[in-house]
């Protein structure tokens, strides 16, 4: 990512972290927030790496939005309801779709002739799908991961 795009994601990422933060306590509130300063970040960017907005992929950049908003909006309601810990994570939430949308975009503009997947659903679970069976792998690997549900490490033979 160039420099000028890395300051105006890095902006941005701090203002949707402190949006995010001030609005965890209304449901939704900082989706609807969030979402409008999503699109000027992509504008900006795209003005800054001098490509026109009307060329820009925006069914691809609506879809990252939109799905975006609606898991970061499952996520919070989640764990909205413990204080620190959901005004937590809306705001790590909202750094996290503002980076991925800035990273794709970049990507897109670097690349228009070969720009990223696009977000579905269906890639979505294809995601996940395969991070679940990788970690399957890995834990029944010889040598691989210590299962997340272990709680401690037998005790030796003859010691407490």
């Amino acid at each position: 990512m160039e420099r000028k795009s890395r300051r105006i994601t890095n902006v941005w990422s701090g203002v949707a972290a402190v949006t995010a933060f001030v609005t965890q306590p209304v449901p939704a509130l900082d989706e609807l927030i969030v979402v409008p300063m999503h699109y000027a970040l992509v504008t900006q960017l795209a003005r800054a790496r001098g490509v026109s907005v009307r060329k820009l992929p925006w069914r691809a950049i609506q879809r990252i939005i939109w799905y975006g908003a609606g898991a970061r909006l499952v996520a919070n309601v989640s764990v909205g309801l413990v204080p620190v810990v959901g005004a937590f994570a809306n705001s790590v939430t909202a750094v996290a779709l503002t980076e991925y949308l800035s990273r794709w975009l970049d990507e897109a503009i670097t690349h228009p002739d070969a720009p990223p997947p696009v977000v579905t659903m269906d890639g979505l679970k294809a995601l996940f799908k395969e991070a679940l069976a990788r970690r399957a792998a890995q834990q029944a690997a010889p040598g691989g991961a210590a299962p997340a549900t272990s709680a401690a490490p037998e005790p030796e033979e003859g010691k407490p």
